[in-house]
């Protein structure tokens, strides 16, 4: 599997304090099936952490992560908000494009600020960068106003949506949310978004086989959305179609 959100990176945000817990991390990630690691630091007002400086740690936590065997393929992304892009060059965004391409992670609102995703995506493509939204299905945001995810959707975005989500652990609404967007067809990315081993973790194929499962969708989606999805995304590549549904798409949510 390729996860495409994830704070592996030890010391900057609120992933692993220290160098033996990102290792921990990345040992739990690897016993999931995961093969290469996207390190998507918070890029906020909350962290200090100027997007010029992931590479150089991102290196030396693959140098570290060799010298303690573990085998995993772990590259530089961030997390960006959507209230940092004012205050960052081109070049700074370029920085944190996933994997070192043009596809930029942003971060759905925690609060209500669709006006502000607005203004992110527009600035985002104006510069030649692509989207991937981090999570909307626990958005509040796109939680109360589905449409305005729609309408980001339609212009170009996809959408990454969170393993844990798919098993209810951030409640039963964003779980619901999910669904629907799985339903609809608008899911583009399942990533971990693992910050620890214990609370956070990095398993993704559990939850997502036993929701693909429940919800009457393929099986064969699952590959799809962990790994040649993510493949794509990395290589600055159009997305291959995803596999053959038997039953057709619902549309999207309606509710206000």
């Amino acid at each position: 599997m390729i996860d495409l959100h994830s704070h592996l990176l030890p010391g900057v945000d609120d992933g692993p304090p220290h160098l033996a817990d990102a290792l921990a991390l990345a040992r739990a990630a690897v016993e999931a099936g995961t093969e290469v690691m996207v390190a998507t630091p918070h890029v906020s007002r909350a962290y200090h952490l100027a997007p010029a400086d992931i590479g150089p740690r991102v290196d030396w936590l693959a140098a570290a992560l060799d010298a303690a065997g573990v085998a995993l393929d772990v590259r530089a992304g961030g997390e960006l908000a959507p209230e940092r892009i004012s205050q960052l060059s081109r070049e700074d965004i370029a920085a944190i494009g996933l994997g070192g391409g043009s596809c930029v992670l942003l971060e759905c609102p925690f609060t209500r600020g669709s006006a502000l995703m607005d203004m992110a995506m527009t600035r985002l493509q104006e510069w030649g960068f692509r989207i991937l939204l981090a999570h909307p299905e626990r958005s509040p945001t796109y939680l109360r106003e589905p449409q305005a995810l729609r309408a980001l959707v339609e212009r170009g975005a996809m959408v990454q949506v969170t393993a844990a989500s798919l098993r209810g652990d951030f409640g039963r609404t964003p779980r619901q949310f999910a669904k629907e967007l799985f339903r609809a067809g608008r899911v583009h990315v399942v990533a971990s978004d693992a910050h620890d081993v214990q609370k956070r973790g990095p398993g993704i194929r559990g939850p997502l086989d036993d929701a693909l499962r429940s919800w009457g969708l393929p099986a064969a989606l699952a590959g799809w959305l962990t790994e040649a999805a993510p493949r794509a995304v990395l290589a600055d590549g159009p997305l291959p179609p995803p596999p053959r549904r038997t039953t057709p798409r619902r549309r999207w949510p309606l509710r206000s």
